[in-house]
């Protein structure tokens, strides 16, 4: 589902935009697919395939109205953190369709990076702290973030004494110089595996982080510790379902959480090219037939993706 907002950050809308055209490829991979329904923006480009159902949302064709047109079935969200975007869809969409999604609980709860900070550490699974202000004698640059934000959506250096101003929509943390990465696995029903291991390309301008892109399999040697986390927070979160994101940082040689997204992230534009597809094919045999292959995917080669 798109929606186009005129002040919307372009890089972030590219990279969604890739990340669904990638999903329908990969769902019109699977030769047991009959039909599949797209609810999308007017002004983007379509697939052509004759399994593809276009419902196309413009100023004369309002999504509501798209989505009382529907008959009731499954259907996956995806939205982003931004403005709560997607809890709102969520909420609302939970009410007539079967969403393939995390539960709304869930997606309230790591929605917020806030939220997520707090339990993860009262669970015992090492997150990133979010600290209270930031030390004018520290040694440390810190960053500053929005709690409901998606991807590297502005992210900020801040120096020691810099002064900032009151902001309860921003969170503060220290700035880590350590590896980062994310990692991507498949849940239902208390069941877990790792499906791709990354490592994250970024840069920094104007004092901004951004993310330019993904190794995929470029943190394959970290497998089994990721192995580990997911396990840990599958324990906890039993509302996790299918396709999830865990972006990590590696800081005193320890693994610590930066963010959970219960959504397709955009790690799925390497993960065929990297892990072969197999691994394509566990994430479509989880959504059309809601079941968890457990042959272990292995890595082909390492592919670097980057966001336009």
């Amino acid at each position: 589902m798109s929606c186009i907002k005129k002040n919307y950050n372009k890089k972030i809308f590219t990279e969604a935009q890739n990340l669904s055209d990638q999903l329908i490829y990969c769902f019109l991979k699977d030769k047991n697919l009959r039909k599949i329904h797209v609810i999308r923006n007017s002004k983007l480009s379509k697939f052509k395939d004759n399994r593809i159902q276009y419902h196309l949302v413009n100023k004369n064709n309002s999504q509501n109205k798209v989505l009382k047109s529907l008959d009731t079935g499954d259907m996956v969200v995806i939205a982003p953190e931004s403005e709560r975007i997607n809890i709102k869809i969520i909420k609302k969409l939970n009410k007539k369709f079967n969403l393939l999604n995390s539960s709304y609980d869930v997606h309230k709860l790591f929605s917020s990076k806030k939220k997520t900070y707090e339990i993860l550490s009262k669970t015992k699974i090492p997150v990133v702290k979010i600290e209270r202000k930031i030390a004018t004698n520290s040694k440390f640059n810190y960053v500053t973030k929005p709690i409901y934000g998606a991807g590297s959506e502005r992210i900020n250096i801040i120096k020691p004494k810099s002064k900032i101003k009151n902001d309860e929509n921003l969170i503060i943390q220290k700035y880590h110089e350590g590896t980062k990465g994310s990692f991507t696995m498949i849940c239902k029903d208390k069941k877990v595996e790792v499906l791709s291991c990354s490592e994250q390309i970024t840069g920094i301008k104007n004092k901004k982080i951004f993310q330019k892109g993904l190794i995929v399999g470029g943190l394959e040697k970290y497998r089994k510790d990721f192995q580990q986390i997911s396990k840990k927070i599958m324990s906890k979160f039993s509302g996790l379902f299918g396709f999830v994101g865990v972006d990590i940082i590696k800081i005193k040689n320890i693994w610590h959480i930066l963010e959970i997204n219960p959504r397709f992230t955009s790690s799925i534009l390497g993960i065929e090219k990297s892990y072969g597809y197999e691994a394509i094919k566990k994430i479509t045999n989880l959504y059309l037939n809601k079941k968890i292959d457990k042959k272990r995917v292995k890595l082909k080669k390492i592919t670097k993706v980057y966001f336009n």
